[in-house]
């Protein structure tokens, strides 16, 4: 009887060590992983962008005043490609999911930016590209369905990852 008592005690004991948080498969883990980096490339990316653009609508103005039109022309040609850039960089950010059960902790509060005028700027009137304005309170709006395997959600992450490698490689070609 004794032996029993010790047996059931035994299976109660591993019962409960068994009924702990499920482990975390290794698809998840690199999924998480390679979700922290999109977020700290992409944010790194933005601001790149932003840097890049802020003096060019200043130069393309001067540029004009002294009549060096060729200048003028040059630098709004890197401006639009720049726009371009910053338009898809943004069509992509809103195609980002969060991984389930991951909060979402990256700050997407792009102080300072507006999409109002990203095609065809007016180089009279260009202020509708100061990026003021622009809030993003980042709701991402792409859910994952569900019943999604580990490694389904590592694909995602990866062909998110490819497509804003895509972006960093155009924007630093243009910088070059």
């Amino acid at each position: 009887m004794k032996h029993i008592k010790v047996l059931a005690s035994m299976a109660v004991v591993v019962l409960f060590a068994s009924c702990g948080e499920p482990q975390e498969s290794v698809a998840m883990k690199e999924a998480k992983a390679v979700h922290e980096q999109l977020t700290r490339i992409s944010g790194e990316l933005h601001e790149s962008l932003m840097v890049a653009m802020a003096p060019l609508e200043d130069k393309i103005d001067s540029a004009i005043m002294a009549g060096d039109t060729l200048l003028a022309a040059e630098l709004a040609k890197v401006e639009g490609k720049l726009d371009r850039i910053d338009v898809r960089f943004h069509d992509w950010s809103e195609t980002v999911v969060e991984i389930p059960g991951q909060a979402c902790n990256h700050d997407h509060g792009h102080e300072g930016h507006d999409h109002g005028d990203h095609e065809g700027h007016d180089h009279g009137d260009h202020e509708g590209h100061d990026h003021a304005g622009h809030d993003h309170d980042h709701d991402h709006g792409v859910q994952l369905p569900e019943g999604l395997s580990d490694e389904d959600i590592l694909e995602i992450q990866k062909a998110l990852m490819a497509g804003l490698d895509k972006l960093k490689a155009e924007f630093e070609g243009i910088q070059e």
